[in-house]
């Protein structure tokens, strides 16, 4: 990964969408809703069977072929089936975090508690919170400031901001550079983080935020969860901000993330 810093301008924006949750269709009968209810359900089990079996399966091919094959294998073989394994098992222990988060979220088992924040360098853990997924391209940081001492929930704070990152890695396109822009502005922190992609159909930018929704993608081993952006949302929901995106005039997406500035006094935390 490389990882810039500089503090020239922000980025240019097209027209601005926001994202609000899907709602059932008014005026459905209980027999209507049960049906929507029901697909729902396959379309949630079909999902989590799908990114429980994936990873498992090649975790446990690279293993047998290890185990049986060991004193055949060259060096780079052996390293090369390791590492797989080990890719598998930490997009299997992701995935099982954003299921747990999910539920705790939605039974609203977790509360904000403020501290004082600096975008800086919580932009930066949450970056180095990605593991291997940060080397897959170039981060650049455009520091705008205003954002070097306000209360907010740093680590919730920090996951939405790691979800966004991540998902702009995995939908950068063939320029792997990822632009993110930071600061405040009046009563609110922003965060915008923009992929170099092919940017999101007008037509999928509400659906994108619905649970187990994914863009169609070639490179399945980087698809995502379909849990993420769920989760994003719901965070900035708790925090009292918002999350918004829009595609970029000349390529790519980006995702917009507003909090409430609630600034810090002098000396640190309250």
């Amino acid at each position: 990964m490389s990882l810039t810093t500089d503090t020239h301008s922000g980025l240019v924006m097209d027209t601005e969408v926001k994202v609000d949750k899907a709602e059932p269709a008014p005026g459905l009968d209980p027999s209507e809703e049960t049906q929507l209810k029901e697909a729902l359900y396959r379309q949630m089990l079909s999902a989590v069977s799908h990114d429980l079996k994936t990873p498992l399966a090649t975790i446990i091919g690279s293993l047998e072929v290890y185990t049986l094959l060991e004193a055949k294998l060259s060096e780079e073989k052996r390293r090369s089936l390791i590492n797989s394994a080990l890719s598998e098992a930490y997009r299997l222990d992701k995935f099982i975090t954003n299921i747990l988060d999910m539920a705790k979220l939605e039974s609203r088992a977790v509360q904000p508690r403020e501290e004082t924040a600096n975008l800086t360098p919580l932009i930066r853990d949450s970056i180095t919170r990605l593991g291997p997924l940060k080397d897959k391209g170039e981060i650049r940081l455009h520091d705008l400031g205003g954002a070097e001492a306000f209360h907010t929930d740093t680590v919730l704070l920090s996951r939405v901001v790691g979800l966004i990152i991540e998902n702009a890695l995995k939908h950068t396109g063939k320029a792997p550079v990822v632009d993110i822009d930071y600061g405040a502005s009046g009563d609110e922190a922003f965060v915008h983080v923009r992929d170099h992609g092919p940017g999101i159909p007008p037509d999928k930018m509400r659906a994108i935020f619905n649970k187990y929704t994914r863009l169609q993608k070639q490179d399945q081993q980087n698809a995502g969860t379909g849990l993420g952006l769920s989760i994003a949302e719901l965070i900035m929901t708790l925090l009292g901000g918002r999350i918004e995106v829009r595609n970029h005039p000349e390529t790519g997406a980006v995702f917009s993330l507003y909090v409430p500035v609630h600034l810090a006094p002098p000396g640190g935390d309250r």
